[in-house]
């Protein structure tokens, strides 16, 4: 091996431990700001802790808004390349058609992931969120607007614009894409319940899926693509999720 090689290796290898400690560090801050806030509404005199749908709705807001697109934005701020590592434009009809199709893969590859799981009789872990939310069903219908406007977006920008921004130079593009897809599945894995089987069958779900909303970044250029597909995506499964509950799912 040369030292051209081990020098690559390294620099590949710090790369992707620092990416690893800024997603840990993120869902860390996130997770911070959720306890203080919810500690210091319940001294305002508004349960929190033994109201799950609010315990979701804050920490939806404390961990993708703060954590994740308040860590990056940050970090972007801070950095010496910050300016010129994430790829943001106007969106063109070329990127409209890449959410259209970007939203039907998606949508795609998790039935058919779904099915094989079905003919292998393989369990899936069930998202507590889902799970909360099917108690509540109001709250699917906030979640699905935030997803939108909100996890998708901070989601994106933290994992595709500054994680795979960060990774590409040293792991090329779809080294990048791989790399960033296998830090972001698992963060779910405090979501979920479920058997270790189930769990590791969901976080496999998730991290096929992120291969989708990476190889859009990567082939658009365009934040704003992966961010709408994410958001769109996450939106269309609560309101599902609330069709089925209320009983008006379509047949």
């Amino acid at each position: 091996m040369t030292d051209a090689t081990v020098n690559r290796r390294r620099r590949q290898f710090r790369a992707f431990v620092f990416a690893a400690l800024l997603a840990v560090g993120a869902y860390a801050a996130g997770n911070v700001v959720l306890l203080v806030s919810a500690t210091l509404i319940e001294f305002a005199g508004v349960e929190v802790f033994g109201r799950n749908d609010r315990l979701v709705l804050l920490g939806t807001l404390a961990l993708q808004g703060v954590g994740f697109g308040g860590v990056a934005l940050a970090y972007l701020a801070t950095a010496e390349s910050g300016r010129d590592l994430v790829w943001l434009d106007s969106p063109s009809l070329g990127d409209a058609a890449a959410v259209v199709v970007g939203y039907a893969v998606l949508g795609l590859a998790y039935l058919g992931i779904s099915a094989l799981f079905t003919v292998f009789d393989v369990p899936v872990a069930s998202s507590d969120i889902v799970t909360t939310g099917l108690q509540t069903p109001e709250l699917l219908l906030l979640l699905a607007p935030l997803s939108v406007l909100l996890v998708g977006p901070a989601e994106e920008l933290l994992y595709r614009g500054v994680i795979q921004g960060r990774l590409r130079p040293v792991l090329g593009p779809w080294g990048a894409v791989v790399a960033t897809s296998a830090l972001f599945a698992p963060i779910h894995a405090f979501g979920l319940s479920g058997s270790a089987l189930g769990v590791l069958a969901m976080l496999g779900t998730i991290f096929l899926l992120s291969l989708v909303l990476g190889a859009l970044y990567e082939y658009t250029g365009n934040l704003l693509v992966p961010a709408l597909v994410h958001g769109l995506y996450n939106a269309s499964q609560f309101v599902l999720a609330y069709l089925r509950t209320t009983g008006n799912a379509p047949l």
